[in-house]
C-alpha cells in the first residue's frame, strides 16, 4: 500500500490551501484563520478543540473479479481537546445545543476535509462527506450555497463530492427533500447513509432518488451470521438498483463479508478489511 503525498494546487499557485481558504472563511463568519498547516497536513481549530481529517477508501467491486478498484474515499474527523486527548467524534455534536454552532461546526469540518483532499493525489476521485442531520434541520434555505462557494475557490468539481445523509435522522421529509434538491441543483451527488438501521425505509429512497445508498454495517454483519438473510440482502440491492442507486456495502471486515457483498450485487465496498482511515488516502 502506497501513501499519497500532497501535490500543489493548480489554481492556488504556491499558496497553501489554508492560506487560500482562510480569508473566505473569515469573511463568511468563521473565527479568524480557522485552518492551520501542521506537519504537512491541514487542521482546524475551534475554541479548545483541534480537528484533523482521515480518509477511508471506497472500492469498486466491478473492476475485476479478483481485486476491488479504488473509486473514492469517505472523510472522517479526529478530535483532540486542549490537552491533546482524543475525543470520540459523536461527542462533538452531542455537546452542542446551539443551532448556530452546530451549523458552524458542520461547515468547518467539511471545509477541513475538502482542503486536505484537494491537496492529495486522489482529488480527482469521489469524496464522500457527512452532513449532520441537525445542520439540515437548522438551515432553512440556500442549502449548499456556502459549500459551493468554498469548492469554487478551490477549483473543485461538485460532481466529485457526494454528501452523505442519514435519512431517518431528519423528522421532516419535506425539509429533507428540499435540502437534497438544492444540493443536487448545485451539482453535488447524494448518498443515503446507514441504510438498514433504525427507521430506514424504501419510501425515502423513492422520494430522494439518491445516487448512492450505503448499506449499514450492522445489516452486513447480520448477513454474515445468518445465511438465510443473504437472499433478502440481494433482493434489497436489486430494488435499490431499480431506483438507479449505486449500492455501497459498509463495514466490510473480512473476506467472507466481501464475498457476501459481491454475491448480493453491491457496486462498492468500504471497511477495515479493504482499508482503514488514514491521514492521507492509502492504496
Amino acid at each position: 500500500m502506497t501513501s499519497l503525498m500532497d501535490i500543489p494546487l493548480p489554481d492556488a499557485g504556491v499558496e497553501p490551501v489554508a492560506v487560500v481558504l482562510n480569508p473566505l472563511l473569515t469573511a463568511l463568519g468563521f473565527e479568524p484563520s480557522p485552518l492551520v498547516h501542521q506537519a504537512g497536513r491541514i487542521s482546524a481549530l475551534h475554541e479548545d478543540w483541534t480537528f484533523s481529517s482521515v480518509f477511508q477508501p471506497v472500492f469498486s467491486l466491478r473492476a475485476t473479479d479478483e481485486a476491488p478498484g479504488y473509486m473514492g474515499a469517505e472523510a472522517l474527523v479526529r478530535v483532540r481537546d486542549g490537552n491533546g486527548h482524543p475525543i470520540p467524534p459523536p461527542m462533538l455534536f452531542a455537546a452542542e445545543t446551539s443551532p448556530r454552532r452546530t451549523v458552524y461546526l458542520d461547515r468547518l469540518l467539511r471545509c477541513l476535509h475538502v482542503a486536505n483532499y484537494r491537496q492529495s493525489r486522489m482529488s480527482a476521485r469521489m469524496l464522500f462527506l457527512n452532513v449532520n442531520a441537525r445542520h439540515l434541520a437548522n438551515v432553512s434555505e440556500h442549502h449548499g450555497q456556502f459549500f459551493s462557494t468554498v469548492l469554487e475557490k478551490l477549483g473543485m468539481d461538485p460532481a466529485l463530492v457526494c454528501l452523505e445523509i442519514v435519512e431517518d435522522a431528519v423528522d421532516d421529509p419535506a425539509r429533507l427533500l428540499l435540502a437534497v434538491q438544492r444540493y443536487r441543483q448545485l451539482g453535488f451527488a447524494i448518498a443515503l447513509d446507514d441504510f438498514g438501521q433504525g427507521a430506514s425505509n424504501l419510501e425515502r429512497v423513492w422520494m430522494l432518488e439518491p445516487d448512492f445508498v450505503k448499506i449499514d454495517k450492522r445489516l452486513m454483519r447480520r448477513a454474515l451470521m445468518r445465511p438465510d438473510l443473504r437472499d433478502k440482502l440481494a433482493s434489497l440491492v436489486d430494488i435499490l438498483h431499480l431506483n438507479e442507486a449505486r449500492v455501497i456495502a459498509e463495514g466490510i471486515e473480512s473476506e467472507w463479508q466481501l464475498a457476501i457483498a459481491r454475491e448480493a450485487g453491491c457496486d462498492f465496498a468500504q471497511g477495515y478489511h479493504l482499508g482503514r482511515p488514514e491521514a492521507f488516502v492509502v492504496l
